[in-house]
């Protein structure tokens, strides 16, 4: 097992009554987790503000557990990208 850091955003909208959320992949460190959070909650929001929405955004960094070969599929499939593992 691979410890990663899992990031989450979650998003609320006016008059609707559920919890939007969307995950960001892993990150190996917690550091890297938390660099990119304040980059996501930023690309979300200026994409809801476009669309012409109002919303409230929470992101977190959440420790997980990993099974190695997760990792070796998904790695080809993502490199050049700045966001996850």
């Amino acid at each position: 097992m691979i410890k990663i850091w899992f990031l989450m955003v979650l998003m609320s909208h006016p008059n609707v009554p559920a919890i939007t959320y969307k995950g960001f992949g892993g990150f190996f460190e917690e550091q890297e987790c938390e660099n990119n959070r304040i980059l996501v909650e930023n690309m979300m929001a200026d994409y809801e503000i476009k669309r012409g929405n109002t919303v409230y955004i929470e992101s977190y960094c959440m420790e997980m557990e990993a099974f190695a070969n997760q990792f070796k599929e998904k790695q080809n499939k993502i490199k050049g990208t700045s966001l996850g593992v």
